[in-house]
């Protein structure tokens, strides 16, 4: 994986952009969970039944799994393009911070949710509603911002500085990114939709 070994070369040069992305996750995540804390009762008990609405349409094997994998596959691709269009701008930077705050922030939100409604036991349900893809998703998410704000930073740095760059390089390795990402969510998109409602099918005598 050519792509994978070069970003962990220049990581190595700029561990600074990385735990600024690490640190923005965590600070959007910490917003996710608090967020219940501080709504109110009756926004919680509308997340509550949305939680069970979604658990008891996997008891009850109401969910379309096509057209389950169509909204999280167009969720996922909707946010790599969108990010991935804004970072060959010079204006991108803020707003892909912004849409990558947001992205963890819905990690931790999703997480309490589960546990806001079956207490201890969501706990259970909340790891297999993330794990193993949203940790994969967060990852290529981080490795896409990453790039973006080194392409628009790139284009500022030309324009300020009137400077030359070899555009064809630089926008078919920020191709190389793009397809990689994609790949990726195609991957994690069918886990979701297909074998996450599997596993907890399977694990509903929990919460019975």
């Amino acid at each position: 994986m050519k792509v994978l070994d070069k970003l962990k070369r220049e990581f190595k040069c700029n561990k600074k952009g990385l735990l600024f992305l690490f640190g923005i996750t965590i600070i959007g995540f910490l917003f996710g969970v608090l967020f219940i804390t501080i709504i109110s009762e009756s926004d919680k008990l509308l997340i509550k039944d949305y939680v069970q609405s979604f658990i008891n349409s996997i008891r009850n094997n109401k969910i379309n799994l096509v057209d389950n994998f169509k909204n999280i596959f167009f969720s996922n691709f909707s946010f790599i393009l969108i990010v991935w269009l804004l970072g060959m701008s010079v204006i991108g930077i803020p707003i892909n911070i912004f849409y990558y705050f947001i992205n963890s922030f819905i990690l931790g939100f999703s997480i309490t949710a589960f546990i806001l409604t079956y207490k201890l036991k969501g706990c259970i349900f909340s790891l297999i509603y993330i794990i193993p893809h949203s940790i994969i998703n967060l990852l290529v998410f981080t490795i896409l911002i990453y790039y973006t704000i080194n392409f628009s930073l790139t284009l500022i740095f030309a324009i300020s500085k009137k400077k030359s760059i070899n555009f064809k390089t630089i926008i078919n390795q920020y191709l190389k990114v793009f397809i990689f990402s994609f790949i990726v969510i195609v991957l994690t998109s069918l886990y979701e939709a297909f074998v996450i409602p599997n596993i907890m099918n399977k694990l509903l005598f929990i919460i019975k």
